[in-house]
């Protein structure tokens, strides 16, 4: 389906909601959902709202509001996505963290599901990173990836998997802090049995491609340490799929060699095929990062007595 009809399918600017909020424009879609800015008419702030609106299968009503299912035969199918978008909301009430986008509240309205979330002024990752070259990023340590394992240690203990960690769901706000999005594909992993199958290809694990593998911390490991190799080479790790009968993904300093061997080979162990020899802890990933502004100091340091 082409942008210009899934903009069609979206609700009306100006349309209000709950009779608190307006819509003033629609920020993004996906296969499950539109995403808009609202204003609080109540309170004058902005704020995002997430729509649930399966595309391929879901139509407005005549009256421009009303999500309907579109063929007898994806009801089921229709009313599956429903609960797995609700089952976003029950998340995102569970959780609490300065790096983690704000939950403000949830409600049905026109037969879909609006989940309302704190508005950040700011840019997605892939975007932010832009304003740097590969070896000007040494500031991504410290202050995007630390809070970002912390938020995802808050996660854990919670019981929490996100499972779809990459660049265009982190945002980094004007003043530079990170905030992870969408809990679209996040689930509680302790009591979770058949896994929803939902992948971003070169960010997920080989278990996220089944419905019975089983998934833990590791599994979002696997795409943090997707996303910090993408954060430091400008490429988008070679997809799972692809590295099966022969792994030929690339070290991290075959793309940039400022970045110290410690960390690229923890990065590389983040990114193993297989769960059992992959990193199994973020604190083992944060004492490396840790270590990086002092190597790189030495580093320095030896530079510069070697030149005199």
């Amino acid at each position: 389906m082409q942008a210009t009809t899934q903009v069609e399918l979206s609700l009306p600017i100006n349309s209000v909601l709950k009779d608190t909020y307006k819509i003033k424009e629609i920020l993004a879609t996906s296969k499950l959902s539109f995403v808009y800015i609202v204003e609080n008419i109540n309170e004058g702030n902005q704020l995002i709202i997430k729509e649930f609106f399966p595309n391929e299968i879901a139509l407005r009503d005549l009256d421009n509001k009303t999500v309907v299912n579109r063929l007898p035969s994806t009801k089921q199918k229709f009313k599956d996505l429903k609960e797995i978008f609700l089952n976003e909301a029950f998340i995102m009430q569970q959780i609490d963290h300065r790096n983690i986008v704000k939950y403000i509240e949830h409600f049905e309205e026109n037969e879909s599901i609006y989940i309302v979330m704190e508005y950040y002024e700011g840019m997605l990752l892939d975007q932010y990173l832009n304003k740097y070259q590969i070896h000007e990023r040494d500031h991504v340590y410290s202050d995007i990836f630390l809070p970002l394992m912390n938020a995802l240690r808050y996660l854990h203990k919670k019981g929490i998997l996100h499972r779809d960690i990459k660049p265009s769901n982190i945002m980094i706000d004007s003043e530079g802090n990170p905030y992870l999005l969408d809990f679209g594909s996040a689930i509680f992993y302790k009591t979770t049995e058949n896994y929803q199958i939902f992948t971003s290809p070169g960010y997920s694990p080989l278990e996220q491609y089944s419905y019975k593998s089983e998934q833990g911390v590791y599994t979002d490991i696997y795409s943090l340490a997707a996303t910090f190799y993408f954060s430091l080479t400008n490429v988008i790790p070679m997809d799972i799929s692809q590295r099966l009968i022969e792994d030929r993904i690339e070290n991290v300093r075959f793309y940039n060699k400022k970045v110290s061997i410690l960390l690229s080979q923890t990065i590389m162990w983040g990114l193993s095929v297989h769960a059992k020899r992959r990193c199994p802890s973020l604190k083992y990933m944060e004492l490396i990062i840790s270590f990086e502004p002092i190597i790189n100091r030495i580093k320095n340091y030896n530079k510069e007595n070697n030149s005199k």
